[in-house]
């Protein structure tokens, strides 16, 4: 053969050999053009209930990419023709590579749960002419997201920030009807007590400035008003519950204390609070004195005021 046939036929070799698919990795083989995609999938409360498409071809491997944290450990390659490699996965996303084209008569499933507990469940299938390379999956459930999930937290969280908007709305309003309450319970045949007086008593313990101010008597019960400044440079204070004593013909007596408030209810270095103890009037004449304990919450600051003259 002449020299120039030869090459010419070398060339030809060597272009029919460019044009040609390479060969895959061992045991992959690999299936025609395909234009490769990404796309994102979205798992909604309006399409729950359909199932979810990956687009995959022999040789091709597709990375499927979650928002949420997955659980790597409960991923379940439903792959019964043992088409795939094994699955790697981690918390973010999972790599699938097929040996070659699902079958058409053959149904391959990818089922993903969640950190959460929500499960996913996917179809994997075979389609002529493209294949996914990368698939985003989006879950954005609401009303079927699970208690954990964070989509329900966050929910939760802005519904009881609006009950608590409408409790503070209605504080006050709130607080008239109970005192309208109270005066419908009084006997109007029998006399009624309105008075303030000044208590004025001042003591220092704990790192604590403790001041009895006022009581207040009205509808058979009393309110003591005292003010306390923590004066501990690096301590907050915080209020566990008041008890009071009432001591007169030689003993000693309990007081039941109805209701307590204090704002606010941590007592920062330096920040000065209000408290108020509510407890039912003793009868007039039986007590000469009170004592009032303000016990500290997780703590041993405890402050102990005896002879108020309520």
């Amino acid at each position: 053969m002449p020299r120039s046939a030869t090459a010419a036929a070398l060339i030809g070799a060597l272009l029919l050999g460019e044009g040609a698919p390479r060969a895959g990795p061992p045991d992959v083989v690999t299936s025609g053009k395909r234009s490769l995609k990404r796309r994102t999938l979205s798992v909604t409360d309006a399409n729950f209930n359909d199932v979810q498409v990956i687009h995959v071809a022999g040789g091709v491997p597709t990375t499927v990419s979650f928002r949420q944290p997955i659980r790597p450990e409960s991923v379940i390659l439903a792959d019964t023709a043992n088409v795939f490699l094994p699955v790697k996965a981690s918390e973010a996303s999972i790599v699938l590579i097929p040996k070659r084209d699902l079958g058409r008569r053959s149904t391959t499933t990818l089922t993903v749960t969640l950190a959460d507990g929500t499960i996913v469940p996917l179809v994997l299938a075979t389609i002529p002419r493209e294949a996914d390379i990368g698939v985003d999956v989006d879950v954005a459930l609401v009303t079927r997201a699970p208690a954990e999930s964070a989509t329900a937290l966050k929910a939760s969280a802005a519904q009881l920030r609006a009950d608590l908007d409408e409790c503070r709305a209605d504080q006050g309003a709130a607080g008239v009807a109970k005192v309208a309450g109270l005066v419908l319970q009084q006997d109007v045949s029998q006399p009624q007590v309105f008075e303030r007086h000044e208590v004025g008593r001042r003591d220092k313990q704990e790192r604590l400035l403790v001041e009895v101010r006022q009581v207040y008597r009205v509808f058979g019960h009393s309110y003591l008003l005292v003010t306390l400044e923590n004066r501990d440079p690096s301590r907050t204070w915080v209020l566990d519950h008041p008890e009071l004593s009432a001591t007169g013909g030689g003993q000693s007596v309990d007081v039941q204390v109805v209701s307590f408030q204090m704002e606010p209810v941590s007592l920062a270095p330096n920040e000065t609070a209000k408290l108020v103890v509510a407890f039912r009037t003793p009868p007039q004449g039986s007590t000469n004195s009170f004592r009032l304990q303000l016990l500290e919450k997780n703590g041993s600051r405890h402050v102990k005021l005896d002879g108020l003259s309520l």
